[in-house]
């Protein structure tokens, strides 16, 4: 009777691990302006100020150009007006239209989100937020970098090195820098500055739950 139950725990943790992967991708880029539209999959809605965007996703400019960043290739660039570009893993397809010219970027890592339909995002991001954070810690945050592995506090500190202070996307790259090496409050902190900046990134909201969560995780251990 052992070997069913098992064999059925495996398969449940070996679909878990899977959905997980599905749901939980790298994205490859950020919308950094208004002014177009987002497709992913079948559906469309207005492309975000602060949108991530996923291997397989289009940004259409409409009447007014929009700007976006692509993380594969380190650079931003603007979509012109009635310009398409999908977007790859390794590359950016201009569809129709042309490309304005790319700004090399020094840094540009984003955290995991969940991939979601364009069109529900926003209601997501308003049934999972919550109110509130969680106090701040008795050390400082020079403290906490100190107190992290030896090769996490190296590659964290060249990352926050990398970011340039001037750039639209630097606090949210400043919070997945932050989240990696598993400084989770300053994380939130640096989250929620994103979220004042694009306001309606629905996935940042989602973000601040996930730093609040790991917080308490990491309380009750």
């Amino acid at each position: 009777m052992r070997r069913p139950v098992l064999s059925g725990l495996l398969l449940a943790l070996l679909a878990f691990g899977a959905a997980a992967q599905i749901r939980r991708p790298q994205p490859v880029g950020l919308v950094l302006g208004a002014g177009g539209s987002l497709t992913r999959g079948a559906a469309s809605a207005a492309a975000k100020p602060g949108e991530v965007l996923f291997a397989g996703d289009t940004l259409k400019a409409g009447t007014r150009p929009v700007a976006f960043l692509f993380c594969p290739e380190k650079y931003s660039a603007v979509a012109p007006a009635g310009s398409e570009v999908t977007f790859q893993e390794a590359a950016a397809q201009v569809k129709a239209g042309t490309l304005g010219e790319r700004k090399a970027v020094a840094a540009c890592f984003l955290p995991e989100v969940q991939r979601l339909p364009v069109a529900s995002q926003q209601h997501y991001g308003v049934m999972v937020t919550r109110t509130g954070s969680q106090p701040a810690p008795k050390t400082t945050f020079e403290q906490r970098m100190a107190a992290l592995p030896a090769d996490k506090r190296n590659q964290l500190q060249a990352e926050l090195a990398a970011v340039q202070a001037g750039d639209a996307a630097a606090v949210i790259l400043r919070a997945a820098a932050l989240e990696r090496a598993g400084l989770w409050y300053d994380a939130g902190v640096a989250y929620r500055q994103a979220g004042e900046h694009y306001a309606e990134a629905a996935w940042i909201q989602r973000k601040i739950t996930e730093m609040e969560n790991a917080i308490l995780k990491e309380q009750t251990r």
